[in-house]
């Protein structure tokens, strides 16, 4: 018996298959026997304290008179229409079904996106930690204008990973843009496009370009869930999933994993701790308990 299932280039590597390209923005489907696809689940199911939703949203933009291209400062009195938005796209971690919503023709017409802005308020709702490409300047201060305009207050409580701005603390390339990211890494592309014409088509309540634009912001779900996880190791702080297991067990910090190896020591100004790397994730932590002291001591943990 065998299924198939699609996989992030990260999983395909936990694994040990042969990575291949999927159709340009999708990660490419495997059939697994029984045995990996119980590693599968394992490998997955480290995840299983946490809901960790990733998440992209597109707008239309807003519309004003202007008088020339460059350094232009607009008034009030030169809007006629604000921004709205478009389309979202979201996927819980790890998990294969991307959800999302677009805005119908007539609703577009009107400019009205209650509707998805409520379906999108929920799943941040139920989420513990988001991760998005630029999420903290834009998506999250975008959304948090709509829930404000339409009355839905603000959701409950989670924590928060821009992948935009872990690329430009931790690394030093060419461009920190989503697509140019998923090149690099070999995790895929963005989804092409008409360029400014399918916001403009959208603007004007085209439903066959609100449909190409959902699927546009489907496809940079994809390739952000597999950025993410191949950045993860590089990520301080990371959200500390093993508190969301709630056990007893030393866990990854960034997987929450149990699968830690002593590879090291981490000094303080006023202790020492045992250097810990995670088997599934390769991210480096500390351990919660110091190094105890005198001769002959050793930690439980494998090195």
């Amino acid at each position: 018996m065998s299924k198939r299932i699609r996989l992030t280039k990260y999983e395909v590597k936990a694994l040990g298959l042969e990575w291949r390209e999927g159709d340009g923005s999708s990660n490419p489907k495997y059939r697994l026997k029984k045995d990996k696809v119980n590693e599968l689940y394992k490998i997955r199911g480290v995840e299983k304290g946490a809901k960790v939703l990733i998440f992209d949203i597109e707008t239309a933009p807003s519309v004003g008179y202007i008088w020339g291209k460059w350094q232009q400062n607009i008034n009030d009195c030169q809007l006629i229409n604000e921004w709205f938005m478009l389309t979202w796209s979201a996927k819980w971690l790890f998990h294969d079904e991307v959800l999302n919503a677009k805005l119908t023709g007539k609703e577009a017409l009107k400019q009205n996106d209650k509707r998805i802005a409520k379906s999108i308020w929920k799943l941040l709702d139920e989420a513990d930690i988001i991760i998005g490409h630029n999420i903290k300047k834009f998506d999250l201060k975008k959304l948090n204008a709509r829930f404000l305009l339409h009355g839905l207050g603000t959701p409950s409580s989670f924590e928060l990973i821009d992948t935009l701005l872990h690329a430009r603390k931790s690394f030093s390339v060419h461009s920190n843009k989503l697509d140019y990211l998923a090149q690099i890494l070999g995790v895929g592309s963005k989804v092409n496009h008409d360029g400014f014409s399918m916001w403009d088509k959208c603007y004007k309540g085209d439903e066959e370009a609100l449909a190409k634009m959902a699927e546009y912001n489907n496809g940079d779900i994809l390739i952000n869930e597999s950025v993410y996880l191949e950045i993860r190791p590089f990520i301080k702080p990371h959200p500390n999933l093993g508190l969301y297991i709630g056990d007893d067990i030393e866990r990854c910090p960034s997987c929450g994993s149990d699968d830690l190896k002593i590879t090291g020591d981490y000094y303080t100004t006023t202790n020492s701790y045992p250097e810990l790397t995670c088997s599934n994730c390769g991210s480096n932590s500390r351990s919660r308990k110091a190094n105890k002291r005198g001769p002959g001591v050793l930690s439980s943990l494998p090195r």
